[in-house]
């Protein structure tokens, strides 16, 4: 016994000490940082689950803005934290050669869900991004607008009930089932039905991708983006096989089911399955320098809808949520919906719904404030000289541009709190720098979806603005809380909304 505790404290004293020289990396590269603490570096609040994980980051922005960089610590790694917005804009695009990768765990034979655009890089990225960028074009949603729509209205059906019984509408669950459902409908070429029935394994087994049930999931994605080469040797997952399961199956008999009858459907899922039976024709040696397995459709198939939902429903509910506290700001909005209407004989065209210009405004100033990544994270993938700076960046170190802390500095947005969308006015929009406004990123990895984001955001609320007044429920946060176990902004309590109708307001006006 005792020799097994002179062991165990010899250990602790040898992490303790290989901990210590590795947080003397940034003093010995004479960059200013934070006092690390042992052994979290400097998130230990995004640890114990008292902070979102890019909070710490966001935070250090505003207290060291004045400062070009910041090193900080995640765990033993190295982070730097670019606060000029210069530097920003060299990263993300200028220099996109050495940031190429974002940093994050790629897949491997532990995760098949995990090897998908947002986490691969090099060669392989590109001919897939290049693959994949047809599926996003205005042709395209044409294409898949009419069951944006059919969801929307869905979704009015949804509301229209709670309303006749007396209900108030959570708007976080709303747009949580409306955003999964096209997603369902989409990216796997399946209807949940999520408005019909109260439990929805894929809206379930979605929801709990999105807010890890456990600390010990939310651990296991920390270190997954901190020590990615780890996991790729260790064949860890970052999901439970729950999640994984229902998904990856829920693809592979899709696929079969349309391959066994030859069915193909307008959507996200056909472009994939068209791009592997492309690889399986040319051969070996083309899956060989470009593979593309069921694995990996699966893992695209899953980051569609983890881009998808993250974007529309945080979104759409932060946009509600706005909307109501602001009665002339809604009703800017709902004048203009119903102006643009008019225009097109009550019909919701594509054409239609991209008159709607104050709704988009609507829609950045919320992307403004609540944005999905509240951070844009790049590794290093080779040394690069900083400019106008003598420090070099070592390959593999992890670099984050704080894109929330850009959007809510008062520097850059005046009095950032308050809701305006009339910041976003094509002559206010022209006049920002590339790296002020973020949410869907920037440079040759911005999301391709961004097209789609907006529609999809945009449609149930639009439908619902038509029909109601949205006012405040007393059970809805104000000021609004966040959440600090989620991977994207979402409503401490929710978001309630109070529904009036419109007729009823002139009947009794």
């Amino acid at each position: 016994m005792a020799v097994f505790v002179i062991l165990a404290v010899c250990s602790f004293i040898l992490i303790y000490v290989w901990f210590q020289f590795k947080f003397t990396y940034w003093s010995r590269k004479g960059v200013f940082g934070p006092k690390p603490i042992f052994p979290y570096g400097n998130i230990k609040d995004v640890i114990t689950r008292k902070s979102q994980f890019f909070q710490p980051y966001c935070d250090i922005y505003f207290k060291y803005k004045h400062l070009p960089y910041v090193g900080m610590y995640c765990f033993h790694r190295p982070v730097l934290c670019v606060n000029d917005l210069e530097l920003a804009k060299h990263i993300l695009v200028r220099d996109f050669e050495h940031f190429q990768s974002r940093g994050t765990y790629s897949g491997g034979e532990g995760d098949r869900l995990a090897g998908n655009l947002f986490n691969i890089h090099g060669t392989v990225w590109k001919k897939l991004r290049l693959k994949m960028s047809p599926s996003f074009t205005s042709g395209k949603l044409k294409i898949i607008y009419p069951i944006m729509v059919k969801i929307a209205n869905d979704a009015l059906t949804y509301a229209d009930m709670l309303h006749r019984n007396g209900e108030s509408v959570n708007f976080s669950e709303l747009y949580g089932r409306y955003a999964m459902e096209i997603i369902a409908n989409i990216g796997f070429g399946v209807e949940c039905n999520g408005f019909n029935y109260a439990k929805s394994e894929f809206y379930d087994r979605g929801r709990e991708y999105f807010d890890p049930r456990t600390l010990y999931w939310t651990i296991i994605r920390g270190f997954a983006f901190i020590a990615p080469d780890t996991f790729e040797k260790l064949k860890l997952k970052r999901i439970s096989s729950r999640i994984e399961n229902f998904f990856y199956s829920l693809v592979k008999h899709t696929v079969e089911h349309r391959k066994k009858y030859s069915y193909k459907r307008n959507d996200f899922l056909q472009t994939l399955i068209e791009l592997m039976e492309e690889q399986d024709k040319k051969g070996v040696t083309n899956r060989i320098e470009f593979p593309f397995t069921m694995d990996d459709l699966a893992a695209n198939t899953m980051l569609y809808m983890i881009a998808g939902y993250e974007t529309s429903a945080t979104t759409g509910q932060f946009a509600a949520y706005q909307l109501a506290r602001n009665p002339h700001i809604q009703n800017k909005a709902r004048e203009e919906i119903l102006g643009v209407l008019h225009k097109y004989g009550g019909q919701f065209s594509y054409e239609a719904q991209n008159e709607m210009v104050y709704m988009n405004m609507v829609l950045e100033e919320t992307m403004r404030m609540y944005p999905s990544m509240r951070a844009i994270f790049r590794r290093c993938t080779k040394d690069y000289q900083m400019p106008g700076s003598d420090l070099v960046v070592e390959e593999g170190t992890l670099v984050f541009v704080p894109c929330q802390a850009f959007q809510m500095d008062p520097e850059i947005f005046p009095e950032p709190e308050q809701f305006d969308p009339e910041r976003f006015t094509p002559e206010n929009k022209a006049k920002l720098h590339p790296c002020h406004w973020m949410p869907f990123g920037e440079g040759p990895r911005k999301c391709l979806g961004v097209r789609q984001g907006y529609i999809q955001s945009k449609l149930a609320l639009v439908k619902i603005l038509q029909e109601y007044e949205l006012q405040l429920d007393q059970r809805t946060l104000v000021p609004m809380r966040i959440k600090t176990t989620s991977l994207v902004p979402q409503a401490e309590g929710d978001v309630w909304i109070k529904l009036r109708r419109l007729d009823e307001i002139k009947t009794e006006a």
